[in-house]
């Protein structure tokens, strides 16, 4: 089961994480850990974990006032700019028009 995993990923999200870190956590190479995570999710683990992280964002954006920049580096986003453009290519919408929608 990939529950131990998923937790652990939910757990370090704010981490800078490859492929190469989340295989070496399962103990398992990344061929394989994609195959299972695959079977067992329907995604990749990176499709995943950005999934993860906009859902953290999102939880974010409607519970707090922290500036979009620092949203993006503690859901584990290298740059304000990578953040806007995943959120805006999985919600469909910008981060700041997201949050406009909870004020």
């Amino acid at each position: 089961t990939l529950e131990p995993l998923l937790t652990w990923l939910q757990d370090n999200l704010g981490r800078d994480l490859a492929l190469a870190d989340i295989a070496a956590h399962a103990q398992v190479s990344t061929r394989t850990l994609i195959r299972r995570f695959r079977e067992q999710t329907g995604t990749t683990p990176l499709q995943w974990l950005h999934r993860a992280r906009i859902r953290q964002a999102q939880h974010l954006l409607e519970t707090t006032r922290h500036p979009v920049e620092r949203i993006a580096t503690q859901v584990g986003f290298g740059s304000p700019t990578a953040f806007r453009d995943r959120f805006k290519r999985i919600t469909g919408v910008s981060p700041h028009t997201y949050r406009r929608t909870f004020s």
